[in-house]
């Protein structure tokens, strides 16, 4: 009882900034055509797509408003910056990698210094940074489990086969305007919960 009463005080939060919806639909687009022939234990649901800002963990649900007020000061004073979609890649063992993501190009400094300045909003309330460096990225899939040795050569055939060179949608650049505080919901499709969108001025 006293469990259940606990994780309902909880929100479990992270801070990103959400892909635009019609790039969303053309990562879905190419992730169905891979995950016909690369089997990963899980695809991420288009409306999941973000490139993460902070992981925050385990929040009370009473240190939100808090938590708001000073992510509010950062869009305050944040001015819009463009992105756009570029190659993918993995992270882990190359012939088994544990992250299949779409990496991101454009004004990667300002993308930086947003990160920078929401961890430096955070720490002030008892949250940590990551040690790494920040790699910004997209995940589009998690655990490879397929019986051939994964191969990365074979990404750009896989994502444009049937005899389509390029996407049907050719822009993949848009503008960050917005940042955004996620809440996982565990099991749940989409798993991702929107608490609050903080957009610059």
């Amino acid at each position: 009882m006293e469990r259940n009463r606990s994780e309902r005080d909880m929100e479990r939060l992270f801070i990103a900034v959400k892909v635009p919806s019609n790039l969303s639909e053309l990562l879905e687009k190419e992730s169905e055509k891979c995950s016909a022939k690369l089997k990963f234990a899980k695809w991420t649901h288009s409306e999941d797509y973000h490139i993460t800002l902070q992981f925050l963990g385990d929040t009370p649900r009473k240190e939100i408003p808090a938590l708001l007020k000073a992510l509010e000061e950062i869009s305050g004073k944040s001015k819009p910056f463009r992105l756009s979609l570029e190659n993918w890649g993995t992270f882990g063992l190359p012939h088994a990698p544990k992250v299949l993501w779409a990496g991101v190009s454009g004004e990667l400094a300002r993308l930086a210094e947003l990160q920078r300045d929401v961890v430096n909003a955070t720490s002030g309330l008892g949250f940590k940074a990551e040690t790494r460096e920040y790699n910004p990225h997209i995940t589009l899939a998690r655990k490879y489990r397929g019986e051939q040795p994964f191969s990365a050569e074979e990404l750009p055939d896989l994502r444009h086969c049937g005899g389509e060179k390029e996407n049907n949608c050719s822009e993949k650049d848009w503008t960050v305007d917005a940042f955004v505080v996620y809440a996982t919901r565990m099991h749940a499709i989409p798993m991702y919960e929107m608490i609050e969108k903080l957009t610059f001025f």
